[in-house]
């Protein structure tokens, strides 16, 4: 049985509860519940487009790796960043996958991130964009 959270809204916070979860693709019918979610769980607010976006694309899955592979080639064009870093939640394991997946690395745990979720405690993640000891602009030559 997994552990799940099942969210009374605008009735309080959420409350764990024991049940199945079972997560499924995004449609015209749930999209509304998606955007409630992401409302009450992200310390960040996304429009409508990203919304017509996630219907478009069809998958958050690929959504996320288009996105992330968009900042990826803008960093790398730009040239000028060192390093990437963002915030996961502990125990979003899949998450935690996916970035690891593009070269991410766990580097420090915040605790008490998070304020409305538990558990609030966030992996910093980082991927480094340049070799440690390459100038900017430059990449070492990896010898044989």
């Amino acid at each position: 049985m997994v552990w799940g959270y099942f969210l009374w809204f605008g009735l309080g916070p959420l409350v764990p509860v024991k049940g199945n979860v079972n997560l499924g693709d995004v449609t015209p019918h749930n999209i509304k519940q998606l955007k409630r979610l992401n409302q009450v769980i992200f310390p960040v607010s996304y429009n409508d487009k990203f919304y017509k976006d996630v219907l478009e694309v069809g998958e958050l899955a690929k959504l996320g790796t288009k996105m992330l592979n968009h900042v990826l080639n803008i960093c790398e064009k730009d040239g000028t960043f060192d390093n990437i870093y963002l915030h996961v939640q502990i125990s979003n394991e899949s998450a935690i996958d996916f970035y690891q997946k593009f070269g991410f690395e766990i580097i420090e745990t915040k605790k008490n991130y998070y304020k409305r979720i538990e558990p609030a405690d966030a992996h910093v993640l980082q991927k480094s964009l340049r070799s440690p000891c390459a100038p900017p602009g430059e990449e070492l030559q990896k010898t044989e």
